[in-house]
């Protein structure tokens, strides 16, 4: 059975802003990292340096040693601050994408005939893939940037996989891309068969 005209155009309404806003989210998540991405790196490099020259004078010079590791410590803190800004965006994009699945499933249930527009089920399976792939970065940079703190004194190993961290690997960024432009073209006519 078919919902009444004024429901499908409820659904219709509801579910393309909720698209419009998850896409509006994402790509400001992206633009956001790909913003600090630099200013990152730049300072997990500072961080390193820093952390070297601590290592030289740790035990020698308790005053240059203190001043290093005071130093580190700062740019510790610009780095888990920046991190910690894209978890949050992250955290509202899964806030969003759980409203947009809510309001998806509310048409499923109202839909009693079965048929479930090919496309949005579709899109719900891309959505949690590349949020899920989006959580397991920042889960990652949130890890190795704990083992950059000062006091452990950071290896060489460690920066380079905190900056390979710093990048989705080139299927992922494609796939996301992807999406978005789906959402485009979805969020005008999210129920169409």
């Amino acid at each position: 059975m078919l919902l009444p005209p004024e429901r499908l155009e409820h659904y219709t309404t509801n579910l393309g802003q909720h698209l419009q806003r998850l896409a509006t989210s994402i790509r400001d998540y992206q633009a956001n990292k790909a913003l600090k991405t630099p200013q990152i790196v730049e300072r997990a490099n500072r961080l390193w340096e820093l952390s070297q020259r601590y290592r030289l004078v740790k035990g020698t010079n308790e005053a240059a040693a203190n001043a290093l590791l005071a130093a580190c410590q700062e740019v510790y803190e610009h780095i888990y601050r920046s991190i910690l800004e894209l978890v949050d965006q992250l955290a509202n994009v899964s806030n969003q994408v759980t409203d947009f699945e809510r309001e998806f499933q509310t048409f499923i249930e109202e839909q009693k005939d079965g048929r479930i527009p090919f496309s949005l089920n579709e899109f719900v399976e891309w959505l949690e893939d590349s949020l899920s792939s989006l959580q397991n970065q920042a889960k990652y940079l949130e890890l190795h940037l704990r083992q950059l703190h000062p006091k452990l004194l950071v290896g060489d190993s460690t920066l380079e996989a905190f900056k390979a961290d710093l990048q989705l690997p080139e299927h992922l960024e494609a796939n996301i891309s992807l999406g978005l432009a789906k959402i485009d073209r979805l969020s005008k006519h999210p129920l169409d068969l």
